[in-house]
């Protein structure tokens, strides 16, 4: 933790004795008080060898008022005094009363505060801009990306839904060609006639020919009504 300093300028114009007992409500950790010095500190706790961890001092001396402040190594110097600079001005107010304090000395740490702020917005600025552009660019790439692939499904699914129903067509064709014409069916049945001596097991000739028994039934009696065979009479 480090140390920063600033020293005002100032003209006391009474004895400290009264200011002393005016800071002494306002809760300061201490508050030391001698015939030309008047120190007020606020501490932040204690580390780990018990020593007190500064947060801010503020010694009032016969030409200047010093104000001296920690800065913890996670933070910044400008957020550090800009988190201060309100108690700062609301010491000299207090103080008004006991000091003249020249505004030069409080403008110049006021002016290069608010200029080290504005380079910060300007820069911050510049930076979101820039991360602004970025997204818009990959929001764009990605509303692009999403069109194509809608579009891409579109076709797929249509795709898809044509080769379904030519699927559906071929399953069609090749159904019919597995059946047996009757013409063909009425051929198979009398030469199986001719070669068993008349006779036919119906559930064979189907697994040999991939017909129903009652497909080879029927082509029986379309012989028989046709008179290529006669029906035997057990």
């Amino acid at each position: 933790m480090s140390d920063e300093r600033i020293t005002l300028p100032a003209t006391r114009k009474k004895t400290l004795a009264q200011l002393a007992s005016r800071f002494g409500e306002l809760g300061f950790t201490t508050i030391s008080y001698g015939k030309d010095r008047l120190v007020v500190e606020k501490v932040m706790g204690e580390d780990l060898k018990g020593k007190p961890n500064l947060d801010y001092r503020i010694t009032f001396l016969d030409g200047s008022i010093e104000f001296v402040y920690s800065v913890p190594p996670n933070v910044s110097k400008r957020a550090r005094m800009l988190n201060l600079l309100p108690i700062l001005l609301n010491v000299l107010n207090l103080s008004e009363d006991y000091y003249d304090v020249k505004p030069s000395g409080v403008f110049v740490h006021v002016i290069n505060l608010l200029s080290d702020i504005s380079k910060v917005v300007d820069r911050e600025a510049v930076e979101l801009s820039a991360e602004l552009e970025e997204l818009r660019a990959k929001s764009a790439s990605l509303s692009a990306r999403y069109d194509d692939l809608v579009s891409s499904s579109e076709e797929n699914a249509r795709i898809l839904l044509e080769c379904e129903r030519r699927r559906d067509e071929l399953r069609e064709l090749v159904e019919g060609l597995r059946k047996m014409s009757d013409e063909r069916l009425r051929e198979e049945l009398y030469l199986w006639l001719k070669m068993h001596s008349g006779s036919i097991d119906l559930r064979e000739f189907g697994k040999a020919y991939d017909v129903a028994p009652s497909r080879a039934e029927e082509g029986l009696d379309m012989l028989i009504r046709e008179g290529y065979i006669k029906r035997r009479m057990d």
